[in-house]
């Protein structure tokens, strides 16, 4: 099982480039069943938030629904638990928050791979970010 930080989701949809790729293949692999998945409610913000801003406020509806509706993509609620966490990573490891809520879910849910551009969660000795390998 993995974790897919929201640049997966935001990378498929927006970029044309190698990154877009790589990650419409991966979810592909998700879809299929292949790779089951993970991410918090919190990716389904950050993803809207980005295809708003790139191509406005009906489109990121659509993108946001096809996200929820994603096959074998498992949806992480962000609880108080996963807030107190989140806290805890930020204190330790200097975390911004966003990052500490993605990487708070993962480790309460048992999950040590993290698919994410972000480096930020490379020093956390709980979690192995795994990206274009």
């Amino acid at each position: 099982m993995i974790y897919i930080d929201s640049c997966v989701p935001i990378y498929a949809a927006l970029d044309s480039g190698p990154r877009g790729k790589w990650s419409r293949a991966l979810l592909q692999s998700i879809e299929k069943g292949d790779e089951p998945a993970v991410t918090a409610a919190l990716t389904l913000d950050e993803f809207t938030y980005k295809v708003r801003k790139e191509e406005g406020v009906e489109t990121s509806v659509e993108a946001g629904r096809a996200l929820l509706m994603f096959p074998n993509l498992r949806f992480i609620p962000v609880d108080d638990g996963v807030l107190w966490k989140s806290l805890e990573l930020v204190e330790e490891y200097g975390l911004y928050p966003r990052d500490s809520i993605h990487a708070g879910s993962a480790i309460l849910q048992g999950i040590v791979t993290i698919v994410s551009v972000d480096k930020d969660f490379d020093i956390i000795p709980e979690i192995e970010r795994k990206w274009m390998d």
